[in-house]
């Protein structure tokens, strides 16, 4: 019975000890959900909380008739590994647009959003 009790006891302690899973989710954006510019950025900045296989990845920009309207150029940032970049299209009109993304972890967990922003008036 002791064998049997130490053992439970070990599987608890490995089980509490072994790291948690992560999920890259986003952290921030710069436009931010909801912004409202005046002027067209020209790129998507999209902060993970932790770093994402951008390989593996997928970051689209849509206009409100559903328009790519991204460079398919998605990248990490040189200093900021938790930060990848994404070039838009130098002739963005006035109007909204769609950011969807899968974000690849480092373990190969997938997850998925969006958020949108407004270019004008």
């Amino acid at each position: 019975m002791k064998r049997v009790f130490l053992l439970f006891v070990s599987l608890i302690a490995v089980a509490l000890s072994a790291p948690a899973e992560a999920h890259s989710t986003l952290a921030k954006s710069e436009p931010a959900d909801g912004a409202k510019l005046s002027a067209a950025p020209n790129e998507i900045r999209i902060w993970f909380t932790e770093p994402i296989k951008v390989g593996l990845s997928i970051i689209e920009v849509r206009d409100a008739g559903g328009k790519q309207v991204d460079q398919r150029d998605l990248r990490l940032d040189g200093k900021d590994h938790n930060l990848v970049r994404l070039s838009l299209s130098p002739q963005l009109i006035p109007g909204t647009y769609h950011v969807t993304w899968s974000a690849v972890a480092q373990d190969l967990h997938v997850t998925r959003g969006s958020f949108s922003f407004r270019v004008g008036p």
